[in-house]
């Protein structure tokens, strides 16, 4: 108890430091450089009540969803069957290298030659981006399962997917936590980098036209806006995995 007190005594002092900083800087710079905490917070309670915020944030995240489910879904896919087929995994290492190595910006602008100004991009960036990390987690989680807990389902003569439900998976599931807690975070950035480049909807449509109209404190407003969300799921999912007995929490 003592300890997550100290953490969050830790942290608050972290964002109290961040704020201080901030105000210190407004002190120095013109609002159209660095707006100050206060304009900063009234443009966020205006965004919140305007009629367009919700539909806005939903489109946002019905594409971070999408591409993450494809994302995840193919990655586990190919990291279960990498683990357990290695000569398999040496055949596709070369696509994993080309995902994980290929800039983010370099596969938007192929999916809008592929898919057009539609918000599709979006989905595909973070769906490339998600893939890699699941495949990679997964495949060393994998090879990494005690060989004495095989070697005790052999014994009882377990069969393929009688090891693979009751011993790969549960062994796997600290390396899958990982990964989804990497690709959440980095899936809110892209997602909305995404929108930025490729449309004007959703939360990059927004961060677009606050830039165009030169509006710093509806940037940051945004900003502290995906902050929260990122912050948001991360947690729930941390949750959920505690629920469910995930040693990593």
């Amino acid at each position: 108890m003592r300890a997550e007190a100290g953490l969050w005594l830790r942290r608050t002092l972290g964002v109290g430091l961040l704020l201080g900083l901030w105000q210190l800087a407004a002190l120095f710079f013109p609002p159209l450089v660095v707006p100050p905490i206060p304009q900063v917070a009234a443009t966020l309670a205006e965004l919140i009540r305007e009629p367009d915020f919700w539909p806005t944030v939903g489109t946002t995240l019905l594409r971070l969803v999408t591409g993450l489910g494809i994302g995840i879904a193919a990655g586990a896919v190919l990291g279960l069957l990498f683990g357990l087929y290695p000569k398999l995994e040496d055949v596709g290492t070369p696509l994993i290298h080309v995902l994980q190595s290929v800039p983010p910006v370099c596969w938007v602008v192929l999916a809008l030659v592929w898919f057009g100004f539609n918000g599709r991009p979006c989905i595909f960036i973070v769906a490339t981006a998600t893939v890699p990390t699941v495949v990679i987690n997964l495949s060393h989680g994998v090879r990494g399962v005690d060989r004495q807990l095989l070697e005790m389902a052999r014994l009882y003569r377990f069969s393929r997917w009688k090891t693979l439900r009751h011993v790969t998976l549960p062994s796997i599931r600290p390396y899958f936590n990982s990964a989804l807690e990497i690709v959440i975070g980095g899936g809110w950035k892209l997602a909305v980098m995404g929108e930025v480049l490729t449309t004007n909807s959703g939360i990059g449509g927004a961060i677009t036209s606050a830039r165009l109209n030169v509006q710093p404190d509806a940037i940051i407003a945004w900003s502290f806006l995906l902050v929260v969300g990122c912050f948001l799921t991360q947690k729930l999912l941390r949750l959920i995995c505690c629920r469910k007995g995930a040693p990593v929490c």
